[in-house]
């Protein structure tokens, strides 16, 4: 019986999108349904890879202060897909402000925690790899054991049956 492998996979699409979800972190949802993975079984390891956006690293990894500013077509982008202002000159205004706020605080900024559910505003990923990938582990290999444990149980009984 071959493990399937690709259970693997989804179940972490499954954690990453839900912390991502709990940390407020969906605008117009196409980070979260960028995600997709690829499995690929070689014969010492098993390779998973998950894929998404490019600004997933911005999401998980948060800004420092001061640092390069985020584009102000990305943020009015972002007030757009939120509808959080209307008309050119209040969306340029809001967007400047957003940025001149992640320049001086980094990101996430203070003010961004009241979308979290979780109290999280950033790293996504590292609290699913460092929290939800051993269940996630243990639960598929519970299945893999069962698969074991029946064609163990059918090896005995045919091994039984035989007359010595």
């Amino acid at each position: 019986m071959k493990a399937d492998y690709n259970i693997i996979e989804k179940m972490l699409i499954v954690e990453l999108q839900n912390e991502l979800l709990n940390q407020g972190h969906k605008a117009s949802g196409e980070l979260i349904d960028s995600m997709e993975g690829r499995t690929m079984v070689l014969p010492d390891s098993i390779v998973i890879e998950i894929l998404m956006q490019d600004y997933s690293k911005y999401v998980n990894n948060g800004r420092k202060p001061g640092g390069k500013k985020v584009p102000i077509s990305v943020l009015i982008d972002w007030i757009e897909r939120r509808a959080l202002a209307s008309g050119d000159k209040e969306k340029k205004s809001m967007a400047f402000a957003i940025q001149q706020k992640i320049f001086k605080e980094g990101s996430p900024t203070q003010g961004s925690f009241k979308f979290s559910k979780n109290g999280r505003r950033k790293d996504f990923i590292d609290f699913v790899l460092e929290n939800k990938l051993d269940p996630i582990l243990t639960k598929v290999g519970d299945e893999v054991f069962k698969d074991f444990n029946v064609l163990v149980d059918k090896m005995v009984k045919t091994f039984n049956s035989y007359k010595f």
